[in-house]
């Protein structure tokens, strides 16, 4: 049995619409429109798209821009997928700047086994989004006679692209580079590893050939589209190359963002990326990949939707660009059950259903716990009371052992931390005298073997001897210039000594001795 999916890209320059058919697991293309947003009627524009393609899909899959979302990656310590869903509000409450009664969380597991301790814990990516900001997007498709199954985020939607044309072991980048914002999304062994949308794009290059020719917005974008960029980055313009020096002024900001969160990725997770694939209608520039490979010194590559697809799908064969999106939305609509991907209509949903609960079954459930609380009121607090008997005896019999092992203590706050505290300074003392110690040089060792390298017949006064972890410095005095070289000579036979110097050496105030520093280095 076929249906058809319609994956509606809602973008800030053109609104575009991708329909497929996915019959016995397959998908097959049928058409695609694009159409510039020219006024602020996103509705009409959208109803016009469907009339005009006279789709009637039994799926429509939308997206919300990822600068309207906030995504974190948790690590839970358990796998079980209902557990992780009562737990992650508790996770993200703290790390969102609004309450979390007006936002909508959706949240795909994208590893078990490998998160936080003990093993068996997941890795999981949770998104927010406001609800007045879901309920606009809503409301849009609504106006439009449009009813949506799944509401995507946006920086997802090349990641399903990606996935459907594209196997790859390594760790990859994929950049679409819309108009007002472009989408990054980092893929690991498979799964979504980082998302972040910047709110820079293709408009950010056309202003900057805007101002700096003075010409219109429209000629702009024309200059933008049939001009190619200079990869000597830091080459002085010749006459002629100003469209090129404008388009990378335009870019710098984005390619400064993008360089930033790559380099995070790879530190914070010992990761390296292997390639940069770019997407997206700002990606048509001409030799935008030799810039980006000179800026990021990284392997780049325009994502390619196969030709045989193009060419199948009406309307798509000059659309491999700003195809990426919608196709890759229509196919989140075909993906197979456990695929990685997420769908706010479904947290939105769940909201709904929650705000919604009948007004008797919560007067039942608000008795249902006043009973239970007086029920285990009294067994409560006989337990209670037995307990804290129970930890009064234990507390006294942990504060006569303290004062046995610890005779010299006054003050006693708290047992257990001051007998860490008391043990560990023990340790310290030991370790410092050598104690413990296997096959180290102590600093016992050391003194030792400056007092053998002391000839007998010599007199020697030392004064003061400072030892630590690379140097020795001995101060004291002797009674001849000579002794001190000797005595030099002598510290020199000691194998773990590297370099002795003599950094000082002169006459007492009486005239009959000599002082003298000596330096070792360990």
């Amino acid at each position: 049995m076929s249906r058809k999916i319609l994956g509606l890209d809602i973008g800030s320059h053109s609104i575009k619409a991708v329909l497929v058919r996915e019959a016995f697991g397959k998908i097959e293309p049928v058409r695609f429109i694009e159409r510039p947003v020219t006024n602020d009627d996103v509705q009409g524009l959208i109803k016009s798209i469907f009339q005009e393609g006279h789709f009637n899909p039994d799926i429509v899959i939308s997206s919300v821009a990822g600068n309207n979302v906030s995504v974190h990656y948790l690590n839970i310590p358990f796998s079980d997928e209902a557990k992780i869903s009562r737990v992650v509000p508790n996770e993200v409450e703290n790390l969102i700047p609004f309450p979390l009664e007006d936002m909508i969380i959706d949240q795909v597991i994208l590893s078990k086994g490998n998160g936080a301790k003990p093993n068996g814990g997941s890795t999981v990516c949770v998104a927010l989004i406001k609800k007045n900001t879901l309920q606009n997007h809503i409301n849009t498709l609504k106006g439009a006679s449009v009813d949506t199954k799944v509401i995507e985020l946006e920086s997802l939607a090349l990641y399903h692209a990606f996935m459907q044309w594209y196997k790859i072991e390594d760790t990859v980048a994929l950049l679409d580079i819309g108009a007002a914002r472009t989408n990054l999304c980092i893929v690991s062994k498979g799964k979504p590893a980082l998302v972040r949308t910047f709110n820079r794009g293709g408009n950010n290059v056309t202003s900057a050939i805007k101002e700096l020719l003075g010409i219109s917005i429209e000629e702009a974008e024309g200059r933008k589209l049939s001009s190619a960029l200079g990869t000597e980055l830091n080459s002085v313009p010749y006459e002629g190359d100003v469209i090129s020096t404008a388009i990378k002024k335009g870019l710098s900001p984005l390619v400064a963002e993008l360089l930033q969160s790559l380099h995070a990725y790879e530190i914070n997770n010992n990761d390296n990326i292997s390639k940069l694939y770019i997407s997206g209608g700002g990606a048509r520039l001409n030799n935008l990949d030799r810039f980006l490979n000179a800026e990021l010194n990284m392997d780049i590559e325009t994502f390619s939707i196969p030709n045989d697809f193009l060419q199948k799908l009406q309307g798509g064969e000059d659309a491999n660009y700003t195809l990426a999106t919608g196709i890759g939305l229509a196919l989140c609509g075909a993906r197979k059950k456990h695929a990685v991907g997420l769908n706010f209509k479904k947290g939105e949903q769940i909201s709904r259903k929650e705000t919604k609960v009948n007004v008797g079954k919560t007067i039942y459930i608000i008795a249902a716990i006043i009973s239970v609380i007086i029920l285990g009121f009294a067994d409560f607090y006989s337990k209670f009371q037995y307990r804290q008997d129970r930890y009064d005896a234990v507390k006294a019999e942990m504060r006569k052992v303290y004062m046995e092992a610890f005779p010299e203590a006054k003050n006693i706050v708290d047992e257990v931390q001051q007998s860490k505290s008391a043990v560990e300074e023990l340790r310290k003392k030991v370790e410092a005298l050598g104690g413990g110690s296997k096959g180290v040089i102590t600093s016992l060792d050391t003194l030792n073997t400056l007092s053998e390298k002391v000839p007998k017949d010599m007199q020697v006064d030392v004064d003061d001897i400072m030892i630590d972890k690379s140097k020795i410095r001995v101060q004291g005095e002797t009674d001849s210039f000579e002794s001190v070289e000797k005595l030099k000579k002598e510290f020199e036979t000691v194998s773990f000594f590297k370099k002795v110097d003599v950094s000082d050496a002169k006459l007492s105030a009486d005239q009959k001795k000599v002082k003298f520093r000596i330096i070792i280095d360990m």
